[in-house]
């Protein structure tokens, strides 16, 4: 079993900053790349906070999780929004029970509170608001529905990345874009791909023939760029988003094949920053998201419904960064 100073090793820092950082210590003062590593060396060596004598005192909640057991190994976006959950909870001396949307609802009997991670149809969200029990979303906007939330700022996230093609001199802008849909079948509308469309519609950019959707993997990536080379042929655009790191990975892959170079001749920004990602050939650019602060922020927000401070549901929305890498011109 990994211990704090296993991870200190791996992530180059003391077993004391290991130790404040994975108990949610908010007046530690460290960077944002530190903490990252932690988390991501506490994830990948399958860390398991000990319980302490308070653990369960203040109750049992339900960590809901809209993948599989399977499909969240492939993911590490929702593995690492699940580990800030389970760490925040952990160290404020809660029970953390793991369940997945395609079962049944947890059992309500002793329950504190239920953090649902993903994205959810309005009936699944109906079905679990009416367990009468303090409720938080993560990933999805759910303010319509009454449920409080906590998101990513794609809005200033995908602006941010539009404008630096605009100034790096791109005419055009292509998109690989996301589809999916919740576990009891209802298609889901990707926000970044929306904020796309009405931001290139703002700047009279907006071209929906360079715009290929898919399934948000990277053998999708890869099949979607290969349609955009045939397609377009000599009018593919010299940049193109992706939606999520891994369509990025597979679409910078068909670039090379086909002889293109990245980003000499095609520009390519992800969205994510899942690890691998800087270490690809060439570093991708893309959008930093602060998946486990997101967890966290999820714990307290539980913690304040539960206290009863909080009148009306609110979003609490994360701030993102675009991280520039080699993919794309500086």
């Amino acid at each position: 079993m990994a211990t704090i100073k296993d991870i200190a090793a791996a992530a180059g820092v003391s077993s004391a900053t290991v130790s404040r950082v994975l108990n949610a210590d908010s007046s530690l003062q460290v960077g944002k790349d530190t903490r990252q590593r932690i988390f991501a060396a506490a994830e990948q060596l399958n860390y398991k906070k000990r319980k302490s004598a308070a653990t369960t005192k203040r109750g049992r909640v339900s960590v809901l999780q809209w993948y599989s057991a399977a499909g969240e190994m492939s993911d590490l976006y929702y593995r690492t929004i699940r580990f800030g959950v389970e760490t925040a909870l952990t160290a404020q001396g809660f029970a953390v029970e793991r369940n997945f949307a395609a079962a049944d609802l947890p059992d309500k009997r002793g329950l504190s509170g239920i953090i649902a991670i993903g994205k959810y149809s309005a009936a699944q969200l109906r079905k679990l608001a009416g367990l009468s029990k303090p409720l938080v979303v993560v990933d999805q906007d759910t303010l319509d529905l009454g449920i409080s939330c906590v998101t990513t700022d794609f809005q200033h996230a995908v602006a941010t990345i539009i404008e630096h093609f605009l100034a790096g001199g791109y005419q055009q802008i292509g998109m690989i874009a996301g589809a999916e849909e919740t576990r009891d079948g209802q298609p889901l509308v990707d926000e970044r791909a929306r904020v796309f469309r009405e931001y290139m519609r703002t700047r009279d950019r907006l071209d929906e023939r360079l715009i290929f959707t898919g399934p948000f993997t990277i053998e999708s990536g890869y099949q979607l760029m290969q349609q955009a080379i045939t397609k377009l042929g000599t009018k593919l655009p010299h940049a193109f988003f992706a939606a999520n790191d891994s369509l990025a990975i597979g679409a910078i892959k068909a670039l090379q094949e086909s002889g293109r170079q990245v980003p000499a001749d095609v520009a390519v920004i992800g969205f994510n920053d899942i690890a691998v990602s800087r270490y690809m050939s060439p570093s991708l650019s893309t959008v930093h998201v602060a998946t486990e602060e997101m967890g966290m922020s999820a714990v307290d927000l539980l913690q304040h419904i539960q206290k009863g401070g909080l009148q009306t549901p609110v979003n609490v929305t994360v701030a993102s960064e675009l991280i520039l890498r080699e993919s794309s011109r500086r």
